[in-house]
């Protein structure tokens, strides 16, 4: 004997008939039907049945009432965030329709681009050899991850040989602070600092 799940009488799909919109486009009068319902408290099933579609069907195009920035949102979230924008009663669902949805390649562009604009990338060459010469010295001790990022701009710019002129004549004066004695230089001779 199989089971078979229990089904529910407000969605015409799970009793194996189709939606009498099923196949057919969405219009205006579809996502009005939603937004409708939505403002009523209407469940996504009670939602379905009443604008003809299967929940399966309707899933997808709740995201696309969303702001673009939101259609990310899990399954679950999106009726609620719907409600809570509708919650105002000014909310263009029209217009969010319109906002195209960025590609992950888009979205991943635009991260690194603000990546630049606000961090290493955003640095002038004088800035950035200022930095690399300045931390060469400690290379060892940054993390690997900014080791790289720092490295890449250098190379990116093609200012390895002012970073090295730079960090060399830093650690020069190093050596020069560090060997001068009251004005007098050590000597390779002196055995004593005192």
């Amino acid at each position: 004997m199989t089971s078979t799940a229990p089904t529910t009488e407000l969605d015409p799909a799970s009793s194996g008939e189709q939606p009498y919109r099923h196949g057919m486009p969405w219009t205006e009068e579809d996502f009005a039907g939603i937004m409708q319902a939505s403002r009523e408290g209407c469940g996504l099933e009670e939602i379905a049945v009443r604008i003809g579609r299967s929940v399966h069907a309707l899933r997808p195009q709740l995201r696309r009432l969303l702001p673009a920035d939101e259609r990310h949102l899990a399954a679950d979230l999106v009726l609620p965030r719907l409600r809570q924008l509708e919650r105002d009663g000014d909310y263009d669902w029209l217009a969010a329709m319109a906002q195209p949805t960025r590609s992950p390649w888009e979205l991943r562009f635009e991260a690194e681009a603000a990546r630049d604009e606000w961090g290493i990338g955003a640095l002038s060459d004088d800035e950035l050899v200022a930095l690399a010469s300045t931390v060469a010295g400690a290379a060892a001790q940054l993390p690997a991850a900014l080791r790289r990022a720092i490295a890449g701009a250098v190379h990116g710019r093609g200012l390895e040989h002012v970073v090295r002129r730079c960090a060399l004549r830093a650690v020069d004066e190093a050596v020069d602070a560090l060997l001068d004695r009251d004005g007098a230089p050590w000597s390779y001779d002196d055995r004593s600092p005192f």
